[in-house]
C-alpha cells in the first residue's frame, strides 16, 4: 500500500547536520589518522548499528543516535583496503546514518519488533506479511540467467581495451552488468522471501522494464532510497513550489551523496564528479520526457526511450564504477571471482532485508503517512 509523504519537520534537520559535522571533524582532525583493517571496519559498523538501534527506542536518545552515526561515518576513510571495500563500508555507514536520521521524523515506538517493522516497511509505507513457504523455480531460473549475462558482461569488460573505440564496448558491457546485477537482486528477493515465507517490498524491481525515466528512478531502481531519503527530504519540501524543482532537488541530493561516497572510497575527484554529473543530467531528461508526454506512448516505445536515455548518459556512471571494481576482480582470465563477488553481494543484501522483514512480521504498524 502506497501513501503520500509529508514534508518533514525542518527543525529536526539540525541533528543530521550536526552529525555530519562531527563526522567531518573526525575525518579531518590532524591528531588521529589510523589505518584500520577491513575486519575492524566491519566490527565498527556492527557496533554502530547496535548502538543506533538501542538509542532509537526513545525520541530523546534517537537524537544522540544520529550523532553517534555521524561519528562513525568517516571510519571507511581510515580503511587500509581496496577502494571497493571502502566504498561498500561507506555505503553501510551511510545506510545506518540515514536510518538513524529517519527515526527523528515519525512518532517512534518503544517496542523492538514494532521499530523493526517500521523500518522494513519503509517507515510504514509498504506492507510486509507472512505467506506459505515455497520454492520459486521461476525466480531461480531468472537468477541463473541473470548471472550468466553478468559473467558475460564482466568477460567483455576484462577483454576489451579501456581506450579508443573499445570504450563503447566497455561501457555497453558495463551497463549490461548493472542491469544484470539489478535482475539478480530482483529475482533473488522473490526467491529468498518465498523460501522464508514472507512477502516484502523488493530492493530492485527489474529496472530494464521501465517505460520511462520517472518509472525507472521512482519505482524500479532502488525505490526505497528514492522514496524515503531523496523523496522525503529533498523532493517533498520543495515540490510544493513546483514538481520540477522537487525533482531537481532530489537528484541534486543524490549527486552530492554519490560524489562524496566515491571520493571517500577512491580519493579521486575526476571520476567522483562524473557520477555527480550523471545524476544532475537526469532531471533534465525527465523534463524532456514530460514535454514529449512519454507516459502516453506505447509500452515498447517508452522502454526504448528509457533505455536510450540511460545508455547515452551511462558512461558517466559506468566508467567510474568499473574503475572502482576492477582492482578487486583478479587477473584478466579470472571470471569466477568477480562474478561470485557481484552475485554474493546481491544475495547478501536480499538476505539482510528478508531476515529483517521476517523478524518484523508480528506487531506490524499499519501503513501511514511519514
Amino acid at each position: 500500500m502506497k501513501t503520500k509523504s509529508k514534508s518533514p519537520d525542518r527543525k529536526q534537520f539540525v541533528w543530521p547536520v550536526v552529525g555530519i559535522a562531527i563526522g567531518v571533524l573526525a575525518r579531518t582532525n590532524p591528531f588521529y589518522a589510523p589505518q584500520i583493517t577491513l575486519e575492524v571496519g566491519l566490527t565498527a559498523w556492527l557496533v554502530e548499528m547496535v548502538l543506533v538501534l538501542i538509542l532509537s527506542l526513545h525520541p530523546v536518545t534517537a537524537r544522540v543516535g544520529v550523532l553517534v552515526a555521524g561519528l562513525f561515518l568517516p571510519v571507511p576513510c581510515f580503511l587500509g583496503a581496496l577502494p571497493i571495500y571502502r566504498f561498500f563500508l561507506m555505503c553501510g555507514m551511510a545506510f545506518t546514518f540515514a536510518a538513524a536520521s529517519l527515526q527523528l521524523f515519525p512518532a517512534p515506538t518503544a517496542a523492538f519488533r514494532g521499530r523493526l517493522a517500521y523500518a522494513f516497511t519503509w517507515l510504514g509505507t509498504r506492507e510486509v506479511k507472512g505467506r506459505v513457504r515455497s520454492f520459486d523455480t521461476g525466480s531461480l531460473r531468472q537468477i541463473i540467467f541473470a548471472t550468466l549475462v553478468l559473467a558475460a558482461a564482466i568477460a567483455v569488460v576484462k577483454a576489451v581495451s579501456a581506450s579508443g573505440l573499445w570504450l563503447l564496448a566497455r561501457w555497453l558491457a558495463g551497463g549490461i552488468l548493472l542491469f544484470a546485477f539489478a535482475e539478480v537482486l530482483t529475482a533473488g528477493h522473490y526467491f529468498i522471501t518465498a523460501l522464508m515465507g514472507v512477502s516484502a517490498p523488493p530492493i530492485m524491481k527489474s529496472p530494464y522494464l521501465s517505460a520511462s525515466l520517472r518509472e525507472f528512478w521512482a519505482e524500479r531502481w532502488n525505490p526505497a532510497t528514492s522514496a524515503l531519503v531523496f523523496g522525503k527530504f529533498f523532493f517533498a519540501p520543495l515540490a510544493r513550489h513546483g514538481v520540477g524543482l522537487g525533482v531537481f532537488a532530489a537528484f541534486f541530493g543524490s549527486a552530492v551523496a554519490h560524489v562524496l561516497l566515491l571520493f571517500m572510497a577512491t580519493k579521486r575527484w575526476g571520476i567522483s564528479l562524473m557520477w555527480g554529473i550523471f545524476f544532475l543530467i537526469q532531471p533534465l531528461l525527465i523534463a524532456v520526457e514530460r514535454w514529449m508526454k512519454v507516459r502516453r506512448w506505447q509500452l515498447a516505445a517508452g522502454r526504448a526511450w528509457a533505455l536510450t536515455a540511460l545508455a547515452i548518459t551511462s558512461p558517466l556512471l559506468v566508467e567510474p564504477l568499473l574503475q572502482l571494481c576492477e582492482l578487486s576482480w583478479g587477473t584478466s582470465d579470472d571470471l569466477l571471482r568477480p562474478t561470485l563477488q557481484v552475485v554474493g553481494l546481491a544475495i547478501s543484501m536480499n538476505i539482510f532485508v528478508s531476515l529483517g522483514s521476517l523478524a518484523s512480521i508480528r506487531d506490524l504498524p499499519s501503513p501511514k503517512q511519514g
